[in-house]
């Protein structure tokens, strides 16, 4: 009957040194350093994309909330929404005319153009500012401009 012996170990091949596990374990950090590079730009890069997103958002809906307001009534004025707020001043770009002008298109108004700030605010904290352009009217005279009734 023969009996089956394991294998045996030859003399010089019992495993990795500890010179040959460091150099592994280099090359091995050496490879993974450029990937993890990699993955730190693209979040920095996701996150500046959804600051610019909620910046483009709270701005969509500050032009939507302050179109309705006219800078000549309400010159500036302080609107929130939960944790973003806002605050508008106008600032006279040209000055509303004096009273009617007959055949200057709009008669029975006066109209001024204003330069309107509008400072938006995150968490209690200044977060940015953008400028618009509006019109400011007031109504100065009802019916026709030339006193005629609805003839």
């Amino acid at each position: 009957m023969s009996s089956i012996s394991p294998p045996r170990a030859r003399k010089g091949s019992q495993g990795f040194t500890f010179i040959e596990a460091i150099v592994a374990m280099a090359i091995v950090g050496m490879a993974a350093l450029p990937i993890l590079l990699l993955i730190s730009q693209s979040l920095d890069q996701l996150t500046r994309a959804a600051d610019a997103n909620e910046r483009a958002s709270a701005m969509q809906s500050a032009i939507a909330i302050i179109d309705p307001i006219n800078p000549m009534n309400t010159p500036s004025g302080e609107i929130s929404m939960g944790t973003i707020s806002f605050t508008w001043t106008a600032e006279t770009l040209v000055a509303p005319n004096d009273g009617v002008q007959i055949g200057a298109g709009l008669a029975g108004y006066i109209v001024g153009f204003y330069t309107v700030k509008i400072d938006m605010v995150k968490m209690e904290s200044p977060w940015f500012s953008f400028d618009m352009r509006k019109v400011g009217y007031k109504k100065i005279q009802s019916g026709s401009p030339f006193g005629l009734s609805g003839q």
